[in-house]
């Protein structure tokens, strides 16, 4: 079974989800695929950016929206398996992870891809992260 959700965790709007096509949260089996979570929240009419031009905030920022999902759907850390970091700063990012990342994920360490691009929906967002979690 596929179940496609929005966790209630104080991020996106209704609309953004439906103007956009996408649902945050897909749980197909044991396995829950996280879309592409952005340091933003509000609705397509008032989309606001967090912690403009500052890696850690954003980053701190996505990383309590990924918690959030991961306990609506009755996960924690531990059962994330693999991730994909997206940067428009590859050099900054790098700079701020290792005092952010080590301690939030702890010993459960996922698998990791991080990769340079060029821009992001709204123009001064600097990351974005894609997530994946196992609940075995």
């Amino acid at each position: 079974m596929i179940t496609r959700t929005n966790p209630p965790v104080d991020y996106l709007g209704a609309d953004v989800f439906d103007g956009l096509a996408f649902r945050q949260s897909v749980r197909a089996g044991d396995t829950v695929y996280y879309s592409g979570v952005a340091p933003l929240k509000g609705t397509l009419a008032d989309l606001q950016l967090v912690g403009a031009g500052d890696m850690a905030a954003q980053f701190e920022y996505v990383l309590g929206v990924i918690d959030g999902c991961l306990k609506a759907d009755g996960l924690d850390r531990t059962k994330i398996v693999t991730w994909t970091f997206y940067t428009t700063d590859i050099k900054t990012f790098i700079e701020v992870m290792p005092g952010i990342l080590a301690p939030w994920v702890g010993e459960h360490r996922p698998s990791s891809t991080t990769v340079e691009v060029r821009a992001f929906v709204h123009p001064d967002q600097l990351l974005e992260v894609t997530a994946i979690a196992v609940d075995a």
